[in-house]
């Protein structure tokens, strides 16, 4: 456990996220249309999370953050639908091997 926290310490240091965000303008044709987003975001949040006592808690939301809700919500359908496709599959081949053994012993 302490072995994450370091590392995730580590990772999200300043240094560390601005040499990503650095990275992010460096991808031909999208980096400098999706640098500028993405740090605009980092400092909002570093905003949201570092206020001081007695301030209120901006509550803005970025396209950023509805595009990243938009998307977990997506993954997450998409694992419920696989587990109920995977449970038909076995039902259907559990139904086809018993339609084949009763077959066979007639």
């Amino acid at each position: 456990m302490h072995i994450q926290k370091l590392f995730v310490i580590v990772t999200f240091s300043r240094h560390i996220v601005e040499q990503m965000v650095t990275l992010i303008g460096a991808v031909p044709l999208l980096g400098a249309a999706l640098q500028k987003p993405f740090r605009d975001y980092l400092e909002a949040q570093k905003a949201k999370l570092h206020h001081r006592a007695g301030e209120g808690i901006p509550t803005e939301e970025s396209w950023l953050s509805w595009l990243f809700e938009k998307v977990v919500v997506f993954m997450v359908c998409f694992f419920v639908c696989s587990i109920v496709n995977s449970m038909a599959q076995s039902y259907a081949k559990r139904k086809q091997q018993e339609k084949f053994s009763a077959g066979k012993m007639d």
